[in-house]
């Protein structure tokens, strides 16, 4: 399986929106058109199937590498309406996973990924044949907030940390988003809400991200701070 570090997936996602922008002839504003990505620059498709899912487990998205195809889940769709920004999630990922770690030279399952990340990956099966999905994108339905799986951490493999890593910097451009923050009052959530709808993200997403280039800190008691060093600077006030 092939490693990769957050600077590299951030510069691959980046070096994809530029590729769009000069597609598009402007730059790019969000929330980030990412099925314009996935189709002019990946040369991807989407389409809504239904895909066969485990006793207990929610399979929102997966991919059919051969087909170029990106299947949405059919039987989530209300999900998808009732949970905004969802569903640009639920692309972001399947698109990391083409773009991560896709043979394209051979485009046959099961030496896919590489056998030695097999172990991250799993196959249901769909109207269309075979789709492949992470596993740790499976979710028990009765913890349905996708989103809050989505926390890059070392618990987590590094097929799934990549593949959300570059989710977040597709939807959320790093230097895009920190322009936006800085100019934002973070230690009030109706502002970040604010801002979640203006990058078309869940407000897990959007805290996610913004933790993970150090723009927010949010302790247990979900007190907001700008930064940790802030948060580190006000409990030592504290004291």
């Amino acid at each position: 399986m092939k490693f990769y570090r957050n600077q590299e997936i951030e510069e691959l996602a980046e070096s994809r929106l530029h590729e769009l922008e000069q597609l598009l002839g402007k730059p790019l504003a969000p929330p980030i058109p990412i099925d314009l990505v996935a189709e002019k620059v990946l040369g991807l498709r989407f389409l809504w199937e239904p895909i066969e899912e485990l006793p207990g487990t929610a399979t929102l998205g997966g991919l059919i590498p051969k087909s170029r195809l990106i299947i949405l889940n059919e039987s989530h769709r209300q999900l998808f309406g009732e949970k905004p920004g969802l569903e640009r999630s639920t692309k972001g990922h399947e698109m990391g996973h083409w773009d991560l770690f896709v043979d394209k030279a051979s485009l046959v399952h099961p030496t896919l990924f590489g056998e030695e990340c097999a172990n991250a990956f799993a196959q249901r099966r769909s109207r269309l044949g075979d789709v492949v999905i992470i596993k740790r994108l499976q979710l028990d339905t009765s913890r349905w907030e996708l989103l809050r799986q989505l926390k890059a951490g070392e618990d987590e493999p590094d097929v799934a940390r990549s593949v959300n890593r570059y989710a977040a910097a597709i939807s959320m451009p790093q230097e895009m988003v920190r322009e936006k923050a800085l100019r934002t009052n973070r230690t009030e959530w109706p502002n970040l809400y604010r801002l979640a709808e203006e990058f078309g993200v869940t407000i897990t997403a959007l805290r996610v991200r913004l933790e993970q280039l150090g723009l927010l800190y949010v302790d247990k008691d979900g007190m907001l701070y700008v930064s940790p060093q802030d948060a580190k600077g006000q409990r030592t006030l504290g004291f």
